[in-house]
């Protein structure tokens, strides 16, 4: 018999033993494939918004050799500092070739308008 003051002491006669593992999301264990299928899920969904897939021209491939040669880095890398590079030209901005920074886009002013209407 167990003492009601014992609280660390496991009751051997009908006592119930906690599950091991972590808690199911749902109301029971997800199987192996239903845990495959939400991971594969997840991914997707967090590589969709990052991964892009183009095709280009020899000259656009000939063209992103060489800005890979000339500034020595990956073609993320390249293609990232000619993506914010045209984007600072068409604004005005010029671009850094190694120390630039994505520039910021501050939020637009609400326009008032004059006149009569309500």
């Amino acid at each position: 018999m167990k003492d009601p003051c014992d609280h660390y002491t496991f009751d051997l006669i009908g006592g119930v033993r906690k599950k091991t593992g972590r808690k199911p999301l749902g109301e029971r264990a997800m199987t192996a494939a239903e845990r495959k299928r939400r991971s594969r899920e997840l991914r997707r969904n967090r590589l969709q918004e990052l991964a892009i897939t183009v095709e280009l021209t020899r000259e656009a491939q000939k063209s992103l050799d060489k800005m890979i040669e000339w500034w020595g880095v990956s073609k993320k890398e390249a293609i990232n500092r000619a993506l914010v590079i045209a984007c600072q030209s068409q604004t005005g901005r010029t671009g850094l070739l190694f120390d630039f920074d994505p520039p910021s886009v501050a939020p637009k002013k609400a326009r008032r308008r004059n006149g009569s209407g309500g």
